[in-house]
């Protein structure tokens, strides 16, 4: 009997890949994202439970070139896609936020997380505060 190491409660591409875990692969979805070319604003719905955070992870560590992810996506469907792997992969600004981990017994608790969670998100750009591609603008609002 074959044993499958399921990944039960991890929501995260990179690890998933990086530990073996068994993983169906959706990588189709970054080519129909890709397709969509004249769209401002693509909504992704799934059912609870049913791989929206995998999915956003995974679109992230496609598409962030703060990543070199080429070694995640070897074996997958999306990498017979050459020409839109060289084009699209690691080259875009990506911010990845999921509310997922957001949770509260009152709208005070609830709330809390979520600052913490956009909290979290802002501590992982501060370099961007010494760039000089960003203007003072934004890193003040920053």
């Amino acid at each position: 009997m074959t044993h499958l190491n399921i990944p039960v409660g991890i929501s995260d591409f990179a690890e998933i890949r990086q530990n073996g875990y068994y993983y169906v692969d959706k990588t189709g979805l970054i080519a129909e994202v890709l397709k969509a070319q004249a769209v401002k604003v693509t909504l992704i719905t799934r059912p609870r439970r049913f791989g929206k955070t995998l999915g956003m992870s995974t679109l992230e560590n496609f598409f962030s070139i703060r990543k070199d992810s080429a070694v995640l996506f070897q074996g997958l469907g999306i990498m017979n896609a050459s020409a839109l792997c060289q084009k699209w992969m690691n080259q875009c600004p990506t911010i990845f936020l999921s509310f997922k981990d957001v949770d509260g017994l009152t709208f005070d608790s609830a709330y809390g997380m979520l600052e913490a969670t956009i909290a979290e998100l802002f501590r992982k750009y501060t370099d961007l505060l010494d760039s000089k591609n960003v203007n003072d603008y934004d890193k003040e609002a920053l």
